[in-house]
């Protein structure tokens, strides 16, 4: 007897996963692929024509190095995630739209052992992809710098400065955490879509300085792992998120966002997006919205 019961609950919890599995709500489109390897693809991004919403979503799925990889060609990127808003469970509550995390480029001042003495830069305008300034931060390495975040104009957003301190004198210093030696950190201002910088010696006497300096926006929690005044001589790409919506290109009134169980919340640079309901999962910005998952009980 003991033997049927144990039997008929493990049938019941296999049911059970297997029910759970078949309710969960679809990310993309009816007939698309949602998937590169191991990064998934929620509409509005897709891999073929009717699975994307328009130029700026597609995704291309190639083989590199014996793996799938994706990249968003509307900017020239590749693609490391994507995600759709969860502000329930997010550290960034209700701060994010959509996620997209790419590699993006460092750029570089005056280093030998890169071809230009001058590489990086992006600019996105017109996209609907911004920086995000809860996800990224603005770093520079180098040493007697002042290192300026700009915009196309070419306008100040932010800066940061670090003074020259020989890394033997303060080797026991975990210098990742880039407190103003030979390295500095700072925060961006939200809805930005152009990332440049230029360099300074904080020096009077300096005004001319030929040493190697590096600047960059990073992902925060990769930053949380990486020595990067050490490492960001060896690396061309860094990981950033970019915040993405579709409001310029979905409406959805309000009866069809609650028929989607799903509401819509405004950014800070006039965009808005979709997100589900607290207690269901899917995609807000498909017709099927979003679903609750119902959990079977059984009495055994």
């Amino acid at each position: 007897m003991a033997v049927q019961v144990v039997m008929r609950i493990t049938f019941f919890l296999l049911l059970t996963t297997y029910e759970l599995a078949e309710a969960a709500a679809p990310i993309a489109k009816p007939n698309c692929s949602d998937s590169c390897g191991d990064i998934y693809i929620p509409y509005p991004f897709g891999k073929t024509t009717e699975c994307y919403l328009n130029n700026w979503f597609k995704i291309v799925c190639n083989e590199t190095g014996g793996s799938l990889k994706a990249f968003l060609p509307s900017i020239g990127m590749e693609v490391l995630e994507i995600n759709l808003t969860d502000p329930y469970n997010d550290n960034y509550f209700w701060n994010d739209p959509g996620l997209v995390r790419l590699n993006v480029p460092i750029i570089s001042s005056n280093c030998k052992n890169l071809s230009s003495g001058n590489i990086g830069g992006v600019d996105i305008s017109g996209s609907p992809f911004f920086f995000s300034s809860y996800r990224d931060k603005f770093i520079s390495v180098g040493c007697d710098n002042l290192a300026l975040m700009t915009s196309i104009n070419p306008m100040v957003v932010v800066g940061c400065n670090s003074i020259c301190v020989d890394k033997s004198i303060i080797k026991d210093i975990k210098l990742k955490n880039c407190l103003g030696v030979n390295c500095c950190i700072t925060t961006i201002p939200s809805g930005n879509q152009v990332l440049n910088a230029s360099f300074r010696s904080i020096k009077e006497e300096n005004k001319v300085n030929e040493e190697c300096k590096y600047a960059f926006l990073a992902d925060d929690k990769w930053l949380s792992s990486e020595d990067i005044t050490y490492n960001v001589q060896f690396l061309e790409y860094v990981p950033v998120v970019l915040e993405w919506t579709a409001s310029d290109f979905i409406t959805v009134d309000p009866n069809e966002l609650r028929r989607r169980n799903s509401e819509e919340y405004p950014t800070l640079y006039g965009t808005k997006y979709y997100y589900c309901l607290k207690g269901y999962q899917g995609n807000p910005y498909l017709p099927t919205g979003c679903q609750v998952l119902h959990l079977l009980f059984f009495d055994c």
